[in-house]
């Protein structure tokens, strides 16, 4: 049923649970996983960045591929199903699904306490706008 799926994490501190449980369900479906975790800056550092002002994602970066690389090396996941990207959630999550042929992406949802919502804000427009199934998995 799944070949290709893509976990979306975002590296906080339960993240190494919401990973595990992906990859069960990829090895229940003998399916390929990926691990994506991308690295929003905020706007006003987006804007700073585009006039060349600052230098934000090269030591965050650097970081969140280690931890990634620790993280794949625990669940048996080669580096090359291992990508950190710089840029809008929605979009790279998205755009990597389109790439790799992915049917289904798994993605965590921690809505905060005060917000009445289903899902987080992430979960809400990736399960709007893919062209697969996606799983929320609660944190």
């Amino acid at each position: 049923m799944y070949t290709n799926i893509l976990l979306a994490t975002d590296l906080c501190e339960n993240h190494y649970e919401l990973c595990s449980k992906a990859n069960d369900i990829a090895k229940y479906f003998n399916a390929k996983l990926f691990l994506l975790h991308v690295i929003e800056p905020p706007a006003s550092l987006q804007l700073a960045q585009g006039l060349g002002f600052a230098e934000f994602d090269h030591p965050v970066k650097d970081d969140a591929i280690s931890v990634m690389r620790t993280l794949g090396e625990a669940l048996n996941i080669p580096v090359e199903q291992q990508f950190v990207e710089v840029g809008s959630i929605k979009m790279n999550v998205l755009n990597k699904v389109k790439e790799l042929a992915c049917n289904l992406i798994i993605i965590g949802s921690n809505t905060p306490s005060n917000i009445p919502s289903f899902l987080g804000s992430t979960a809400h427009a990736v399960v709007n706008h893919a062209n697969c199934d996606v799983l929320t998995l609660r944190d």
